[in-house]
């Protein structure tokens, strides 16, 4: 079994013109979950409950690093441009890095938060939610 370093993963979003940016150098941190919904259809007279799945996708992608001009302006970018109505950006995530046959995940989303934070014995940190928005697709690079 092979193991990766989390170092060796890749993040990449559109900025407010659409273009893909590689935000790797700006994240230390983050997580995408992958859930579905489901619908109880039990019926009388049956003893346990039974379900159905529905809908994937909607989940919440939070993301964190060091604060850095460049990532701050993209975000923060993003946050206004969805606010004004513009289309959700898209985003890839590559785990194991962005080589030739390691797993993706694509998919939109809106920013819906963006926080920066400091304090005098650390590091300024950044902070973000991304709401995805339509259908998540995974593959390899």
């Amino acid at each position: 079994m092979a193991f990766k370093a989390g170092t060796t993963s890749a993040f990449f979003l559109a900025n407010a013109a659409n273009s893909l940016t590689n935000l790797s150098p700006f994240v230390d941190s983050f997580t995408l979950p992958a859930t579905t919904d489901t619908a109880e259809v039990s019926t009388f007279g049956t003893n346990a409950k039974v379900m159905i799945t529905t809908q994937t996708g909607g989940d919440q992608v939070s993301m964190s690093g060091p604060y850095d001009a460049v990532v701050a302006s993209h975000l923060d970018g993003l946050k206004k441009a969805h606010a004004a109505g513009s289309a959700a950006a898209a985003f890839i995530w590559g785990p194991g890095g962005s080589v030739a046959s390691e797993y993706r995940v694509a998919g939109s989303a809106f920013v819906t938060s963006f926080e920066v934070s400091s304090s005098v014995g650390g590091r300024v940190e950044y902070s973000a939610s991304l709401q995805v928005t339509g259908a998540v697709t995974t593959g390899t690079f």
